[in-house]
């Protein structure tokens, strides 16, 4: 099946967030959002783009900050029996289900039980993937309860191969047949992240490796927050963290890329997601470039072409511009 897309800018501004709370159960649950005031008369930006992969799904969510709710009285009118995974890609979201809350950064990932009550705060514009597994698929797979509203880890290991996948799934991403089967895939992943001590994946690592844990978070939500900034260096990074560039570059020792491949890479994703995004198939590749942070046009198709093997004209399916 392929994508389908609601956004709120497909209706006048004094009902764009009353269609938000209508496309949101359309595409996921039975849920309960509330924006900040005045939303229903300054209008609302939002937007999901959402694909089935046979009993799976993945979709990738943008919009202004609210607060999302699964109630009890939203539970008993959409039963679901099943597990969202979500993962920050802008932003930052507190999700809170049993008494647990886990606060997650770029990068961060973590589960909710659709039978159970739960809230999402996202304070502020944020953007996410959500990948809906059902109980059935799930539960075969596990050898203990699901704690949910904890994040799990992503920097190493299962959890980053999981980021990985998920990456790989948005929308649009794979052919359906591809999509299908790593999604099958992507769901065995989070049941071994989730088999870890306490359901959460490996064991503590101590305080030490948490903080340079949060650090590298941090880090990677100042890249993608910043990512068309001309003076985005690893020295305005650093200032912003209040740590020095060593240290900068000593929490990035840890992790897959150095800073400056990290940025690369982030800047090179979201120049993909914009050129295929038919919302913006009005601007021209050098546009897109620079909304990405690529100063360089040239430099901007050679290190494309060499990331995703085919130019921005060709990922577009049309003439050069």
């Amino acid at each position: 099946m392929s994508a389908v897309t609601w956004s709120t800018a497909a209706v006048p501004r004094s009902r764009q967030f009353g269609y938000w709370r209508e496309m949101i159960c359309e595409a996921f649950l039975d849920l309960s959002p509330d924006a900040a005031r005045g939303a229903d008369l300054d209008g609302f930006r939002g937007r999901v783009t959402q694909r089935r992969l046979g009993r799976l799904a993945i979709a990738q969510i943008g919009s202004q900050a609210q607060r999302v709710r699964r109630t009890e009285a939203g539970i008993a009118r959409s039963p679901r029996a099943g597990y969202y995974a979500n993962l920050q890609l802008r932003g930052s979201c507190r999700t809170v289900q049993d008494g647990r809350a886990a606060v997650t950064q770029p990068g961060d990932l973590t589960v909710v039980d659709t039978e159970r009550p739960f809230t999402f705060e996202l304070s502020d514009d944020f953007a996410q993937l959500s990948f809906y597994v059902p109980g059935q698929l799930l539960h075969p797979q596990l050898e203990q309860p699901v704690v949910t509203a904890t994040r799990i880890p992503t920097v190493s290991g299962v959890g980053a191969a999981l980021r990985h996948t998920l990456q790989a799934l948005e929308p649009g991403a794979l052919p359906e047949d591809s999509a299908r089967r790593l999604a099958v895939h992507a769901g065995g992943l989070l049941a071994v992240a989730l088999n870890g001590p306490a359901g959460l994946g490996p064991a503590d690592p101590g305080p030490g490796a948490r903080r340079r844990a949060g650090q590298l978070d941090a880090a990677l939500g100042d890249v993608a927050e910043h990512l068309a900034d001309d003076d985005l260096c690893p020295a305005t990074t650093a200032a912003r963290l209040g740590i020095s560039v060593r240290q900068l570059h000593q929490v990035f020792a840890g992790h897959e890329r150095t800073f400056g491949a990290e940025l690369r890479r982030q800047r090179l994703e979201q120049a993909r997601r914009d050129l295929a995004d038919p919302a913006r198939a009005g601007l021209r590749v050098i546009d897109i470039a620079a909304d990405a942070g690529f100063a360089d046009v040239t430099h901007f198709h050679r290190v494309f072409r060499r990331a995703f093997g085919c130019t921005p004209a060709q990922l577009r399916g049309g003439p050069a511009r």
